[in-house]
C-alpha cells in the first residue's frame, strides 16, 4: 500500500469515530448523497449539512450503531462495508450497507454515497 492509501483508510476510518475525529477527516465543502425514499434522503452540501442537518433528519435515534467491516481503497476512492443498527420510534434495524467515498489529496472527504442491504427498511425506519 502507498503512504496515500494509508492516509485515506486512516481518514475514513477516523469519519466513523465522531465528534472531532470525524470532523478532521471531512472536507468543508462535502457533498454526501443519502439514498431512499425517506425524510434522511438527498444531498447534503458542507460541513454544516452533513454535521447538523442530516442527524436533526435522523432524530430521534435511541441507537445507531455502526462497525466498520472492511475499507478498501483505489486512488481517491475508499469503499467501506459496514454493519448498523439503529432504534428509533420503537422501531428497530440491523441492516448492512456500505459507503463509497470520493478524498482530495489532504486525505479529506470531499463526497460520498450511502448504500444498504435494504433500502425499504432503511426507508421505512427513518419514514417512521
Amino acid at each position: 500500500m502507498t503512504e496515500q492509501d494509508l492516509l485515506f483508510i486512516a481518514a475514513v476510518r477516523r469519519m466513523y469515530a465522531g465528534d472531532e475525529a470525524e470532523q478532521s477527516a471531512i472536507a468543508p465543502d462535502i457533498v454526501w448523497h443519502v439514498p431512499g425514499h425517506n425524510p434522511v434522503s438527498g444531498d447534503y452540501h458542507g460541513l454544516a449539512e452533513y454535521t447538523q442537518v442530516m442527524p436533526a433528519r435522523m432524530a430521534p435515534l435511541t441507537r445507531w450503531d455502526f462497525q466498520v467491516e472492511d475499507v478498501m481503497v483505489n486512488g481517491h476512492f475508499v469503499v467501506t462495508r459496514v454493519t448498523f443498527q439503529g432504534e428509533r420510534r420503537g422501531r428497530t434495524v440491523d441492516l448492512r450497507g456500505g459507503h463509497l467515498m470520493r478524498l482530495n489529496d489532504q486525505g479529506q472527504i470531499v463526497e460520498g454515497w450511502g448504500f444498504t442491504s435494504d433500502q425499504d427498511a432503511l426507508d421505512a425506519f427513518f419514514a417512521a
